[in-house]
């Protein structure tokens, strides 16, 4: 049988930066007027018929630009995607049409996507925009920090129609392109790559793994597209909250670790303790009411297809784990914040026993005068 070749594809890079707590979605369009020299502006807001969002997030599309790539010709759509969860993704998306072998993804995997910062100035699209919608976000970070990358390889048609099935024994090279792998994997890591694959009818197929997904729809929908784009946002925000539960405890913790030697010092420290358990509380208080909020931001509808397509998803992208690191470290926070409160008590009890001595030595001092 001849070689399978791509008659119409697109392929999108992410790169999520996670920004701020939150972001204000009706200022985007109102600042979106001070990007210079783009030609043409785009606003459209996300949704899917599968996927339930409270608010959707907004695609500026702001650069468009033809691209030859081993002798075929593409087009480069950039896109900056805002979302109220305060993060901003650089979308890169390349259209090709053509006969063109599957080797072709490959190739651009390794030669643009290795470093799309060069071959796409992502990071530059990042700062022009970060730049102009600043105001946008609330509650600003330092640092945009972790950010996460992810890669989808969608085909519309081949040359010809082909099966789920067959796909995956003549697309040989699909899963060294989704591991980004120089060299040839085992037939372990292979099996193991294709027990992520869905499909819904018989010429569709959908194979996810930790950072590239590959997506065969002949119908061309992007609900698929919609709800790894989603899971990755999440992603990185619950990543951000477990992180700042490691930085957040820390310094608590130094703060704690001067423990007086003896009850009578320990009184000094009373408001040093006090102040923690404050500090403790809004941790906790802000920490479960964001992390709940980007749980909640997404919904999959009653498909049943679309509902395990997700549900694995969160599991391939080590979601779920993430979220038990969460959860395991606000029991530490509560953990710490009982104990604070168990020796401020103690503290205090110690305090008014000493009150009780010196009054009854004053008492007895007096009396023998």
């Amino acid at each position: 049988m001849d070689e399978l070749k791509i008659k119409k594809a697109r392929i999108y890079y992410y790169k999520i930066y996670n920004i701020a707590d939150s972001a204000d979605l009706e200022k985007v369009i109102s600042l979106s007027s001070n990007f210079k020299g783009i030609k043409k502006m785009r606003f459209e807001r996300v949704g899917s018929d599968v996927i339930e969002i409270q608010n959707p997030p907004i695609h500026l599309y702001i650069d468009e630009y033809p691209l030859k790539i081993d002798g075929n010709d593409v087009k480069v759509t950039v896109k900056l995607e805002i979302n109220e969860l305060g993060t901003m993704t650089v979308i890169v998306q390349i259209d090709v049409e053509g006969d063109i072998s599957t080797s072709f993804f490959t190739k651009i995997q390794k030669e643009y996507l290795s470093n799309p910062s060069e071959s796409f100035k992502v990071e530059e699209y990042f700062k022009n925009g970060i730049n102009i919608l600043s105001p946008v976000f609330k509650g600003k970070y330092e640092n945009f920090s972790p950010t996460l990358e992810h890669i989808i390889y969608y085909v519309e048609n081949f040359d010809r129609p082909v099966k789920a099935r067959e796909l995956l024994s003549e697309y040989k090279d699909l899963p060294e392109l989704l591991h980004k792998s120089d060299k040839k994997l085992s037939i372990q890591v292979k099996n193991r790559t294709f027990r992520h694959a869905f499909s819904y009818y018989a010429d569709d197929l959908v194979v996810i793994t930790n950072d590239s997904s590959f997506v065969y729809d002949p119908e061309g929908s992007d609900d698929i597209i919609d709800i790894l784009d989603f899971l990755n946002t999440q992603l990185v925000t619950i990543r951000y909250y477990d992180e700042l539960l490691d930085r957040r405890m820390r310094e608590i913790n130094k703060s704690l670790i001067d423990k007086p030697n003896n009850s009578l010092m320990e009184i000094f420290k009373i408001r040093k303790h006090n102040n923690a358990s404050k500090r403790l509380i809004a941790l906790n208080v802000e920490v479960k009411s964001a992390v709940e909020h980007a749980k909640n931001a997404i919904h999959v509808t009653e498909d049943v297809y679309y509902a395990r397509v997700y549900m694995n998803a969160r599991q391939i992208f080590g979601l779920n784990l993430w979220e038990e690191s969460v959860e395991r470290k606000l029991e530490v926070v509560n953990d710490t914040y009982n104990m604070i409160q168990y020796n401020l008590s103690h503290a205090f009890d110690n305090f008014l026993e000493i009150v009780v001595i010196v009054l009854i030595f004053i008492e007895l001092l007096a009396f023998f005068k």
